[in-house]
């Protein structure tokens, strides 16, 4: 195939009333863990403080669905115990990896005008370092803020912020919506809490890139397994 069928290809995939939606909306919101990087934060903040095995065991009881975003939260960080050294040599020592093409797409929707936030349930201690590296300010992270003592102790986390609770992402977009009167919006990511952000979201995006959900695939109003067909989508002459 050539590169130019290639993209019409992707193109034609994507249902018009999508395509029109990226090409026009003011703020796109991007999940961040399996989406925007190519790992789950809370995970490898697990295997930096040697407790992978003992989160995993605490997530797969809570996949039975007896336990709330934020008890298992509450859980796991209180397994973890994470204090801001670790999070400090973690930053520097084992940085997390962007997924290709994020920052190409990023620039592209910032050159056409849209706002790009990123909503995530994870902690904004680990991602707004990377989300600086993609032109993305603290200001447009809206996620989970892990507080420390004065000897920089765990001391839990801020229950105030969306993202710490059950349908957080909807209401994190609901605000954004109703604070800077945005026309359109879209979200893209990988899980189900992102689909759940459709409304206030005018479209969902799946993304597989990482991890393919089934059951995100079938909610999505376009699925994709690459950041380039969005990027192709959104130059393309309508």
């Amino acid at each position: 195939m050539a590169p130019h069928d290639k993209v019409v290809s992707i193109f034609k995939t994507m249902p018009n009333h999508v395509v029109r939606t990226l090409q026009s909306c003011d703020c796109v919101c991007f999940d961040v863990d399996s989406t925007m990087l190519t790992c789950e934060g809370i995970d490898e903040m697990a295997r930096f403080a040697g407790k992978y095995e003992e989160v995993k065991a605490l997530t797969i009881k809570a996949m039975g669905g007896n336990m709330s975003f934020r008890q298992c939260l509450t859980e796991r960080l209180g397994i973890i115990q994470p204090t801001s050294d670790m999070i400090q040599n973690m930053v520097e020592k084992k940085p997390p990896t962007i997924t290709p093409g994020f920052k190409e797409l990023v620039d592209a929707l910032r050159e056409r005008g849209a706002e790009v936030y990123l909503v995530s349930g994870g902690f904004d201690c680990l991602i707004v370092p990377e989300a600086k590296k993609c032109g993305i300010a603290p200001n447009h992270v809206i996620a989970n803020t892990i507080l420390f003592d004065k000897e920089g102790k765990y001391a839990g986390f801020d229950k105030k912020n969306f993202t710490s609770e059950n349908g957080g992402k909807a209401r994190a977009l609901q605000y954004l919506k109703d604070t800077f009167r945005f026309r359109k919006m879209v979200m893209i990511g990988d899980g189900m809490t992102d689909a759940e952000a459709r409304p206030p979201a005018d479209i969902f995006i799946g993304f597989g890139g990482n991890v393919k959900r089934e059951a995100v695939k079938e909610v999505s109003d376009f699925y994709t397994t690459s950041f380039s067909s969005i990027l192709e989508a959104l130059q393309q002459k309508v």
